[in-house]
Order: structure tokens, then C-alpha cells, then sequence
């Protein structure tokens, strides 16, 4: 893939070279007629050379941190470029406007058109400015995104009154691809919009937390209830009737089930089996303390249900997977609950 976008890189660098210098030849008003299409087209080359100069010397290297030199620079190319354009077709124009010059003379042709050509080259050359700076704004924003979405565990989206705000990463239940937008649904069946691609969605996720089970949805691992190799169902929340269910990607099925077998493995043979010291030493890391109706839906569950386990608990609230631990070792901490029994068989239930 990375070969692919150079070769078409490249491809996009010529075809514009080429209209550029094809819209240079044929359009008078760009520039003074200079004899022969030969130079027409030598001139045009100077102009790009200014271009790329801009776009891949003067502003990586200047712009941030020496401003004013890169817009001497600029200016200097320009100016340069213009004064060699100019002399190729000094001759021709010379003749071409004789009269003029015995009026004005050689410095008053010059300045005429010097205004004209520099001021078309440093026009030329704000393109290569404004692509860098959307390009750089763009570069700020995705490290933004992803600091936040990495270490404060949260992602901006829209709501339908296009207002911004940030949700929970654990609060999602599934993305959903909407033309070139993201649609976001969280657990408490609020829709929210992303204006980027589903692709891009999936590519900030990464494939540890999140999968991208189909071209159109991306589901959270820690909310996925089952799968049978050609669809996954989700985990019941308490607003749904009936669980959703996902047809997977009929030309990737066999890897996305593996993984999500496998993930589903991890959690019953290691998550959910887990004796109490051990717990509490992977909770300890864990500071914030669950609210007090979590905590009283979890507890009011085990007690109608001893000897329930984590993943019947996160299938039964809706919490994810770091909430329901939360709260299993705040309840513990309070001396409320208890695991009793193997790794294998074994459950909570009250002291």
C-alpha cells in the first residue's frame, strides 16, 4: 500500500506539472508573449521550480521557526524568476514594443512588466502556502485526537444540533459508517456523528479494543456476547429488546472470528476466572471509585444471584468490563462481597 500511494503521488506531481505548464503556454494573460513556445514553456518551469522550492524547502525548514526569512525567500524566487522569464524574451519583446521603450526606456519596459510577473508568481506561490498550512492543521488536530483519545479515554464527536462535545472510549457500543461520515452509538442509545471516515475511525482505534467486523461497522471487543463465525451479537443493554446482531465481512469472516473467539477465550479463561487477591492487585491501579447506583446494581444482582460471575454481570448491566471491575473491587474493599470457589466454578456472592 505505502508503494502504491508513492507511485500515485508521483503520478498527481506530473499530471499537475503538466497542466500547469500546458495552461501556462496557452494563456496569454499569465504572462508576455516571449517569441516561441519553447521559452513559454522554459518560463513555466521557473514557475514551478518556485512552487516546489515553496512547498518542499522554504516552508518545512523556515516557516515555524524563522517566519520572516521564508517569506524573503519566497519573495527572492519570485522576483528571480520573474527577472529570468523576462530575459529569455528580451529580444522578441523588445522589438515587439519599440516604441514603448523609446518612450519609457529599457528600466520602464522592465518595471511594467516585473509588477505583472511577480505579482503572478507570488500569487502562484500562495498555493503552495495554504496546502502546507491545511496540511499542518490537519497533522495538529489527528496528535490532538489521539492524545486525547489515548490518555484522557475520550472522543470528540457531534450531537444533532451539530454541537461538539467529547464521550467515554468505554461508553461506545458500536460505529457505524454514514456516507463519508461516522456514526457513533453509545450504550445509553445516543447517536452522535464523527465527520471523518469510517477507515480513519478504525486505523485511530487500532484492532486491541475495537474490530472492524464488516465495511460499515466497528464494534468494541469488551461488548461483544457471542459469535458464530458469521455474525456477532452484542451484549444486551437494559433499553434493548432484543440484542443487535452484525453479519461479518463475507471476505474476511474466518480472521475476524478467530479474534474475536480468541478475545472471548482470554476473558472467560483469565478475566473472569480470576481469584480475589489477584484482582485486587489489577484493580489496585484503579483509583476512581464507581458511583453509588453502579455499585448498588451490582451488589442487588449478586445477592439474587449468587455465585454469578463478571462477564453474567456485564451482560446484565451494561457496564464494560473496567466499570463491572470497579465495581467488584469497591464492593469487596466495603467487605459486602466475596469469591468463593475454583478459578473455573467459582462465583461471587455476600458476606
Amino acid at each position: 500500500m505505502k508503494h502504491q500511494s508513492t507511485i500515485v503521488s508521483i503520478l498527481l506531481n506530473i499530471l499537475f506539472c503538466a497542466t500547469l505548464l500546458w495552461f501556462f503556454s496557452k494563456n496569454a494573460y499569465l504572462r508576455p508573449y516571449l517569441g516561441s513556445v519553447a521559452k513559454e514553456l522554459l518560463s513555466g518551469l521557473l514557475l514551478l521550480a518556485t512552487l516546489y522550492a515553496n512547498y518542499y524547502v522554504f516552508y518545512p525548514k523556515l516557516h515555524r521557526s524563522h517566519i520572516y526569512v521564508y517569506w524573503f525567500s519566497v519573495v527572492a524566487a519570485s522576483l528571480t524568476a520573474g527577472c529570468l522569464e523576462l530575459a529569455l524574451g528580451h529580444k522578441f519583446i523588445t522589438k515587439c514594443y519599440a516604441l514603448i521603450i523609446a518612450e519609457t526606456g529599457t528600466f520602464g519596459y522592465f518595471t511594467k512588466h516585473m509588477v505583472f510577473v511577480f505579482s503572478r508568481n507570488l500569487a502562484f506561490n500562495f498555493f503552495p502556502y495554504m496546502l502546507r498550512e491545511r496540511k499542518y492543521l490537519q497533522q495538529s488536530l489527528e496528535t490532538e485526537v489521539k492524545v486525547v483519545y489515548q490518555y484522557a479515554r475520550m472522543l470528540d464527536v457531534c450531537d444533532d444540533e451539530n454541537n461538539c462535545q467529547h464521550i467515554p472510549v468505554d461508553n461506545i457500543l458500536y460505529c457505524k459508517k454514514y456516507g463519508n461520515e461516522t456514526e457513533v452509538y453509545t450504550l445509553d442509545d445516543i447517536k452522535f456523528t464523527r465527520y471523518c471516515t469510517l477507515k480513519y475511525m478504525s486505523q485511530m482505534f487500532g484492532n486491541v479494543e475495537f474490530i472492524r467486523i464488516s465495511t460499515s461497522i466497528i464494534v468494541p471487543f469488551q461488548h461483544i456476547a457471542s459469535c458464530d463465525g458469521k455474525s456477532v451479537v452484542m451484549k444486551t443493554m437494559p433499553w434493548m429488546k432484543t440484542p443487535l446482531t452484525f453479519k461479518l465481512d463475507s471476505k474476511r469472516f474466518p480472521q475476524i472470528a478467530a479474534a474475536i473467539d480468541e478475545y472471548l477465550l482470554a476473558i472467560v479463561g483469565n478475566m473472569d476466572d480470576v481469584q480475589p487477591d489477584c484482582e485486587e492487585e489489577k484493580d489496585k491501579k484503579s483509583q476512581s471509585v464507581p458511583p453509588e447506583e453502579k455499585l448498588d446494581a451490582v451488589f442487588n444482582y449478586i445477592r439474587e444471584h449468587p455465585g454469578c460471575r463478571s462477564t453474567e454481570l456485564m451482560s446484565h448491566t451494561g457496564y464494560s468490563q473496567t466499570t463491572t471491575e470497579r465495581c467488584l473491587f469497591e464492593l469487596k474493599k466495603r467487605r459486602l462481597i466475596q469469591y468463593a470457589g475454583s478459578k473455573k466454578t467459582g462465583g461471587y456472592q455476600l458476606l
